[in-house]
């Protein structure tokens, strides 16, 4: 499980700066249609439900060692 979380988490991270790097600025909020935005910011937010469910698994499996 945390093998599949690690692969999720850089699959996210390289989508976020592929779409990162549309931007003029590498800000989300300038120069994308608000749609684009938006999407961005969702995936923004993907990447740090997987960093925290992976450090959550990571201190768990820390614990029972």
């Amino acid at each position: 499980m945390l093998r599949e979380l690690v692969q999720a988490r850089v699959n996210l991270r390289e989508t976020v700066t592929a779409l990162r790097a549309l931007t003029p600025t590498g800000t989300p909020d300038t120069g994308l249609p608000q749609a684009a935005a938006r999407v961005l910011e969702e995936a923004l937010g993907a990447v740090a439900r997987v960093d925290a469910a992976t450090c959550a698994v990571m201190r768990e499996r820390r614990l029972r060692s």
